[in-house]
């Protein structure tokens, strides 16, 4: 059994959300922490952070929806939504 080096697979996906940001017309710099709390630092944007598993719950919960709210106790309600899909809506404001 080999195991993956999940390091090497979370900067796999991290450099697949750059190129994502980046052919939307923005400007991104790998930040890494010394930019804010995110991976990337993506202009107009801000910090984003980029997490790979193998599984998250969250992706259940969207039952075919385009947009998932969720909300912890006593945090703020988070807006969860496809990558593509924000990239489309954030562009018609550009």
């Amino acid at each position: 059994m080999v195991l993956k080096n999940p390091k090497a697979k979370g900067s796999r996906v991290e450099r697949e959300v750059r190129k994502s940001f980046e052919s939307a017309g923005f400007e991104v710099i790998r930040s890494a922490g010394s930019l804010g709390k995110g991976d990337l630092h993506v202009s107009g944007i801000g910090s984003v952070q980029v997490k790979a598993r193998k599984n998250f719950h969250v992706y259940s919960l969207f039952e075919g929806a385009d947009v998932l709210v969720i909300k912890a106790d006593r945090k703020e309600p988070l807006v969860v939504i496809p990558l593509n899909k924000f990239l489309e809506v954030i562009s018609h404001g550009r």
